[in-house]
């Protein structure tokens, strides 16, 4: 999902209701939102950086897993969970 996409997603909704994360579908909990912040936020420029050749950039759109920190953009935006609140609904992804 991109940022736009969220935005829009997010322009029908009530912009006084509360935020919450829903995860794990098999045993679904309900999760707080304890804030937002994209990837250069928490992670340092790759200092030792001398021979740029040897990194290979990951490929946008395709599985990253394999990708170093170095290689991942680091204005990926990041939704931070906080407190484990109560037990969720399966539901919920179907909803999306």
């Amino acid at each position: 999902m991109k940022v736009s996409d969220l935005i829009e997603l997010l322009e029908g909704m009530d912009p006084d209701a509360d935020v919450f994360i829903m995860a794990q579908p098999n045993w679904p909990f309900e999760h707080s939102l304890s804030g937002v912040c994209q990837r250069s936020d928490f992670t340092e420029p790759d200092d030792c950086d001398d021979d740029e050749d040897e990194v290979e950039e990951a490929p946008r759109g395709r599985d990253r897993w394999g990708a170093s920190e170095s290689q991942l953009p680091s204005n990926d935006v990041f939704l931070i969970e906080g407190s484990q609140l109560r037990y969720g609904n399966k539901n919920a992804w179907d909803a999306t």
